[in-house]
Parts: structure tokens; sequence; C-alpha cells
């Protein structure tokens, strides 16, 4: 149990009016978004329903292609089918999908549909390793306040 994060959100205006169980079930049943690396196989069948992957699948093949495109199509289904997992906020990752999208393989829309899938929705407490709060951790964390102990 994190008390010190338990703490720090009761410290925030929005809990000062609620009783302890209404609090209680507010920290509950707040959420965040954290970015995560995404599993090869949902950026695959992601890239394969928006028409990325045979497009890709397409341009890596086709020896008529000029390099730097073939070699960026080649890079994306590489890296996914070696199942590595994709960070899309990695440089590296971005500069692919901007040699990408420069190279008119795929729109801005496709790209964004792969990046969002890093977004992803955690409950509060288990992000910040609160777990499940009841009223008795409520009530120690603003009697804590309440007394100056931290």
């Amino acid at each position: 149990m994190n008390e010190k994060a338990l703490i720090d959100e009761l410290r925030k205006p929005e809990y000062s009016g609620l009783t302890d169980q209404q609090a209680a079930d507010a920290i509950n049943a707040k959420t965040v978004v954290v970015r995560r690396p995404v599993e090869a196989i949902r950026v695959q069948q992601t890239a394969t329903l928006n028409g990325m992957w045979g497009t890709l699948g397409i341009a890596r093949d086709n020896p008529s292609l000029s390099d730097p495109p073939r070699g960026a199509a080649r890079a994306f289904i590489d890296w996914v089918t070696a199942g590595w997992p994709m960070d899309v906020d990695k440089t590296q990752v971005q500069t692919m999908a901007a040699d990408l999208i420069r190279f008119s393989l795929v729109t801005v829309a496709q790209i964004d549909e792969i990046k969002a899938l890093a977004n992803v929705t955690l409950r509060w407490v288990d992000h910040a390793g609160v777990g499940e709060c009841g009223i008795g951790y409520v009530q120690n964390a603003r009697r804590a306040i309440a007394g100056g102990l931290v």
C-alpha cells in the first residue's frame, strides 16, 4: 500500500467535501491513461484492418520500387513479424512512421491508429500502488494529514 500516494491524492481539493466513503469510492473509480509498448500482434491486427499491412507488403515486395520506400516498408513489417513490442513513443519508431508517411505508403490517420494502441487505461489505485482503497485507508490518511504527520 502506497500510503504517500493516497495522502497526496486526498490533499486535492476535489476530495475535501466528500465523506470518507465517498472519497474511497471516488479514488477507486479514478482512472489514468498511461503509454505502454504495444504487442506486435495488436499492431499487425490494426495495420491489417486499416489497410496498412497490405500496402506495405506490396511495397516491400515490389522490385521496381526504389530502395528507401521499400526499405521503410520492410523495416515496419520485419519489426512486427519479429514479434517485438512496439514502443510508439521511441524515436526510432517515430522516425520509421514518419518515413512511411513521407513515402506516401501510409496515411497520418493510419499511423495515429497504431499510436493510439499505446494508450492503456488503468485504475489509479493500481497505477499508484495504493491497491483497493477502503474507508479505513481514507480515515487513516486524513488523520495523518490533519495531524501534520506528513
